[in-house]
């Protein structure tokens, strides 16, 4: 038990370690708005229940905020219904009905979370969740990393893989 402890503590803090990389990209280096965005590949037995070929959790990075952003393409209905449930914060994006005819082609709203700077533990623990907990990924896969400016100036990593 305190192994599996221990795994997830250290997978947890390579989350949060590319968040507050991102955080220095974002606020201080580029200036800009940037994204991470950390991945997997979808599982065999979820071919055609999701249309992503990888399970994703994205983060963009603005001025004074960032956010998580799982959209209905890397989850399916029932694991968003539980995230939502399960991690204070987590929120269909649409749930205010601000819905325009474009929306009603999802198969249901993206979930969002919102964060501020000196939340970025809080941020690596959600992300450990859904790799972890919401999407069973064994601890000791390997997680691809994305990260760039939204503008694409600025190209970080480009699939590296956290193991």
């Amino acid at each position: 038990m305190a192994e599996s402890m221990d795994a997830r503590e250290r997978r947890t803090r390579q989350f949060e370690h590319y968040l507050g990389l991102m955080e220095f990209r974002a606020r201080r280096l580029v200036k800009d708005r940037c994204f991470v965005i950390f991945s997997r590949d979808v599982p065999a037995r979820l071919h055609g229940a999701v249309s992503a070929q990888e399970r994703f959790v994205q983060f963009a990075f603005q001025a004074d905020h960032f956010y998580l952003d799982l959209p209905d393409s890397t989850l399916t209905h029932a694991e968003a219904n539980r995230a939502v449930a399960e991690r204070p914060g987590f929120q269909f994006v649409l749930e205010d009905g601000s819905r325009t005819p474009a929306d009603y082609e999802r198969t249901f709203d993206p979930i969002q979370r919102t964060y501020s700077y000196d939340q970025l533990r809080d941020a690596a623990e959600d992300t450990a969740y859904l790799f972890f907990d919401l999407w069973a990924v064994p601890l000791d896969a390997w997680i691809k990393v994305a990260a760039e400016t939204f503008e694409g100036s600025k190209q970080w990593e480009r699939k590296f893989v956290l193991g």
